[in-house]
């Protein structure tokens, strides 16, 4: 079944679904950009935690109205499934952003490790195309994009990977083991929010294989 044709199913005629995950992508953007600011200028840690942490509740608000609709809604199995698994996706992507900047805050880290830096560069730029697959799935005429997006998100992963991989090389060049310790909790989860892009990528590429 055409993807066109699906979302007469998994799409009322407001684009009620399509608009919450749209929702969800610009609001994954949101925070990832706000965490790429804070370790380019490293003050007032515990505010731009909270206003991230404000962002990952807009989140997990988007992502509760989503399964809502679709116990309400008529829904054919496989399109419950692509909706359900990609806001789900996109739910992780905020959690993960948040914990990352949340340890920055509860860890007391006085200064980013460079690696945290990049990686939070590169999880800007991957939200940043996550959003475009995400509002290029509402036309045919953009599958494309999409498409493309997913191509570019896949490619900032292993940036992602070669980053955090230097990042660990560095800090076990100190012999504190603290210090370790809560650097590496920090990069753990940048990596896995950066991780956790390419699965929403991944489940865009699924909804334009299985119906494009």
């Amino acid at each position: 079944m055409p993807l066109s044709t699906l979302k007469q199913f998994i799409v009322p005629q407001d684009h009620l679904f399509f608009e919450l995950l749209q929702g969800q992508a610009e609001t994954a953007h949101e925070a990832a950009v706000a965490l790429q600011d804070l370790m380019h200028d490293y003050k007032d840690v515990d505010k731009h935690a909270k206003t991230i942490k404000n962002l990952e509740h807009k989140g997990d608000e988007l992502v509760h109205t989503i399964y809502e609709q679709l116990n309400k809604s008529f829904v054919v199995p496989m399109a419950h499934d692509d909706v359900s698994g990609l806001a789900t996706a996109l739910d992780d992507v905020l959690d993960l952003t948040n914990s990352s900047a949340k340890y920055l805050s509860v860890y007391q880290i006085k200064k980013p490790l460079p690696a945290m830096v990049e990686l939070s560069e590169i999880l800007a730029r991957q939200t940043q195309e996550l959003l475009v697959a995400v509002q290029s799935l509402n036309s045919p005429k953009t599958f494309s994009r999409a498409t493309k997006a997913c191509v570019e998100i896949n490619r900032l992963e292993n940036e992602a990977d070669d980053a955090y991989t230097h990042g660990l090389v560095d800090l076990f060049k100190t012999d504190d083991a603290v210090f370790i310790l809560k650097h590496k909790e920090v990069l753990d989860r940048l990596e896995s929010a950066t991780d956790r892009v390419e699965r929403a990528a991944n489940a865009v590429s699924d909804i334009l294989m299985k119906h494009g």
